[in-house]
């Protein structure tokens, strides 16, 4: 009687169409996410250094997730956790840093889902995905009125540094991924 009201619970919990079991395991990287851009604080002095971490999170959950979702909502418990605990000098815009690549990660891997089948295809979509986060600064430059061409100088050489960061952590996600594919959450 008992087995048969926890699968009730467990079958009628629904968030973006994911069991329980699914929006705990996306609960869990998206605090990963959080964790490691507070964590990471080395003096490296590349633009975007902190993004291995958030990038490698992302794309982790999106693969062993495989829900359209899946990442939008990594995202938000990230940028939640990290507004609320470590906003740092971006303070609320800080949240824009796990929103948005979360949200582009899922189009990358929900309504294009090949994808996922090759190393290269994975890392392009977690370097744009994390170049993605370069809108909403450009976006803010241009509230404060800003001079577009600096704004635009500036973020342009920033940009490079954000694909190729985010494609290292999207690579370094495919392979982990692959190697614990056993791990899966499947229902």
């Amino acid at each position: 009687m008992l087995e048969k009201k926890q699968s009730v619970i467990r079958n009628n919990f629904r968030i973006f169409r994911m069991s329980l079991t699914q929006a705990l395991v996306v609960t869990v990287f998206g605090v990963m996410a959080a964790i490691g851009n507070m964590v990471l604080k080395l003096p490296l002095h590349i633009p975007g250094h902190r993004g291995l971490f958030i990038m490698l999170a992302l794309t982790a959950c999106c693969i062993m997730i495989r829900k359209l979702g899946a990442g939008t909502l990594a995202g938000f418990i990230g940028g939640f956790v990290t507004v609320f605990v470590a906003p740092g000098v971006k303070g609320i815009f800080a949240f824009s840093d796990f929103l948005l690549p979360g949200i582009l990660m899922d189009v990358f891997i929900s309504v294009i889902p090949i994808v996922v089948s090759k190393w290269y295809m994975i890392g392009t979509a977690a370097g744009l995905a994390h170049a993605s986060k370069l809108l909403t600064m450009y976006i803010v430059g241009i509230i404060l009125n800003l001079p577009i061409s600096s704004l635009s100088l500036g973020l342009g050489v920033v940009l490079m540094s954000h694909l190729i960061i985010g494609f290292i952590g999207g690579v370094i996600a495919y392979f982990v991924c692959e190697r614990v594919a056993f791990l899966r959450v499947e229902v």
